[in-house]
């Protein structure tokens, strides 16, 4: 869909004091509205929002869609707004996706082309970081530990934001409960409903960012399963717990305090009343009895002779059985995952051999420890993980999993200076290739309700 952009014209009543206006070639219909930002750019503005409706009403719009439909042509001037024709609502939404991408990721490469020609990069206290001044720790850090400037670390150069590629995005540690092991939920607040994020220990804004070609990609999910043995005399105990269970609520049930939890305990009920057990043991007083008896006879036998004996061997030896031990698996937890990385990085240029330096060091330094006193250490700093195709939060690649948003850990990281297995530098004695292999672990595991946020054409978490 090919666009006709008018000039710049002024505006008042909205946020923005310039905007300019697009209409489709083949229809002559308006399709944007575009924001001219501090930065001398055009930012399109939402069809939904108040303020497209406000700037699409103005005489300057009037006069945009005049000089871009009647080429000239006074006659067939229109006077008022409301005969300004628009593509349809599901037209202008997806020309503004579209363009929001294209200026998201122009702004992204502009950003990045500043901070490497050595251009000067403003904070949002209008402060200015020259570039030769960043590559320390404390030079976009405040007093209090805030980040003030964001910086973006990338290889290749010129990578292109566009594309597939890898971020990794630097935070404070920042804790708000004891428990952070929770994943997005509804929680009832002033007896309504709320959608809560899930737990993370992402805190403040970035420390920097780090673009990195697309790894190999490898993901893997798993729970943990224990086998669990008991025999009869067990079954009869855990029978009683149940019991008890069901009267004082020591434990064990299922808490009903939502429907879905109810439907699940009904159902438990309901299998156990229909199940056809077909058991010998269970309640079989008489057995489990028997089994009591027989462990005391082992019992004071190993007592008199001081020969170890246990009751399988007791009755294998006498009668040729032994215990059931009633085995399965039952779930005991959820997994942790682990996510290991291996890049080569090859320096074409002085200046990339320093970006390669300067992001090693900034990964190091974000996974060591601060020390406070002899007695305290602070957490290190943790990390986001994203395979994205652009810099819009809705750029996150569908292909390919996503990681915890609840953050990552930095375990390890090793660097192969020499990864040819000989030594080979330039003049300034920069290698030629380095091989970095980065080791993360996810803060909290990955529940359901996780993956039910994601979309239903990914693949998840």
């Amino acid at each position: 869909m090919a666009d006709t952009q008018s000039k710049e014209y002024p505006v008042t009543g909205v946020t923005f004091e310039k905007a300019s206006f697009s209409f489709d070639k083949d229809t002559g219909k308006l399709s944007g509205i575009k924001e001219k930002t501090a930065n001398n750019t055009f930012k399109p503005v939402n069809p939904q929002s108040d303020d497209f409706t406000t700037v699409s009403e103005t005489d300057e719009a009037v006069n945009a869609y005049n000089v871009a439909n009647s080429k000239g042509n006074t006659e067939n001037y229109i006077s008022d707004s409301s005969d300004i024709e628009k593509l349809d609502e599901e037209q202008l939404m997806a020309k503004y996706n579209k363009d929001l991408k294209a200026f998201n990721n122009a702004s992204y490469v502009a950003t990045i082309d500043n901070y490497r020609s050595g251009r000067n990069i403003s904070d949002n206290q209008g402060k200015i970081y020259d570039r030769q001044y960043q590559a320390g720790y404390q030079e976009f850090m405040n007093s209090k530990g805030e980040a003030t400037v964001s910086r973006i670390f990338a290889y290749p150069l010129d990578i292109n934001p566009t594309q597939d590629h890898m971020k990794i995005t630097r935070y404070r540690y920042l804790r708000a409960d004891v428990n952070l092991s929770k994943p997005q939920r509804v929680e009832k607040k002033n007896f309504k409903p709320v959608n809560v994020k899930g737990d993370s220990t992402l805190g403040g804004k970035p420390l920097g960012s780090i673009l990195l070609p697309m790894p190999k990609v490898v993901d893997t999910n798993g729970v943990e399963w224990g086998k669990s043995e008991l025999n009869a005399s067990g079954l009869l105990a855990l029978g009683s717990a149940d019991l008890a269970d069901k009267f004082f609520s020591i434990g064990g049930r299922i808490p009903s305090s939502t429907a879905v939890n109810r439907e699940q305990q009904k159902a438990q009920d309901e299998a156990k009343k229909n199940q056809d057990r077909g058991d010998a043991t269970t309640g079989n007083v008489f057995g489990t009895g028997q089994a009591a008896v027989n462990q005391t006879n082992v019992t004071i036998a190993s007592l008199l002779t001081g020969q170890e004996l246990d009751q399988d061997t007791f009755l294998a030896r006498k009668g040729g059985h032994v215990l059931n031990p009633n085995a399965e698996m039952l779930f005991q937890g959820p997994v942790i995952r682990n996510f290991n990385f291996s890049f080569l990085m090859i320096a074409r240029s002085e200046r990339e051999g320093k970006e390669i330096r300067s992001l090693i060091r900034f990964l190091k330094m974000g996974m060591a420890p601060k020390f406070r006193n002899t007695t305290f250490l602070a957490n290190p700093d943790v990390f986001s993980l994203e395979y994205k195709n652009g810099m819009g939060d809705d750029d996150i690649l569908k292909t390919v999993n996503r990681f915890s948003p609840g953050g990552l850990a930095l375990t390890s990281i090793s660097v192969d200076y020499s990864p040819n297995g000989y030594w080979s530098a330039y003049r300034d004695s920069q290698p030629v290739a380095v091989k970095m292999d980065l080791s993360f672990s996810e803060l909290r595991p990955i529940y359901e309700s996780d993956q039910e946020t994601t979309e239903v054409d990914s693949v998840g978490y």
